[in-house]
């Protein structure tokens, strides 16, 4: 009796263990996939001179198309409205850039830890007036 329960107790911990490697495996791999979409993104908002909000749509868009991420979680920050263009010349050329999402970590027995997956880009502006 005592070997039937150490077995069961056994494979009950090693599923729970192999779940949480399957779902750390595919965050993991939202990770990648949002720094991807931040590279992209960095290197087309040069000309305009900041993250237009055409391209925010289209970094939402591309993510919910391959990832299957939930559009209304992704979060972008950093230089995303006309009043932040940066000019070449000026005090400040870096355009910044940063998409997160949240990552949800699942631990033993449906415990979940939450936090933010976060993809962070910079670059000089080329724009001039």
């Amino acid at each position: 009796m005592s070997f039937t329960f150490k077995m069961i107790l056994y494979l009950l911990i090693t599923t729970l263990m192999m779940v949480a490697i399957i779902l750390d495996h595919a965050d993991t791999k939202n990770v990648m996939y949002i720094e991807m979409e931040a590279s992209e993104a960095i290197l087309k908002a040069p000309p305009t001179g900041y993250i237009s909000s055409a391209l925010q749509q289209q970094i939402k868009d591309n993510l919910v198309k391959t990832r299957g991420l939930v559009a209304s979680d992704i979060q972008i920050t950093g230089d995303i409205n006309l009043t932040q263009r940066k000019v070449r010349g000026s005090v400040s050329e870096d355009i910044t850039l940063m998409i997160s999402y949240p990552k949800r970590i699942y631990i033993f027995f449906g415990a979940m830890i939450s936090n933010n997956s976060k993809a962070y880009r910079t670059i000089k502006t080329e724009y001039v007036p």
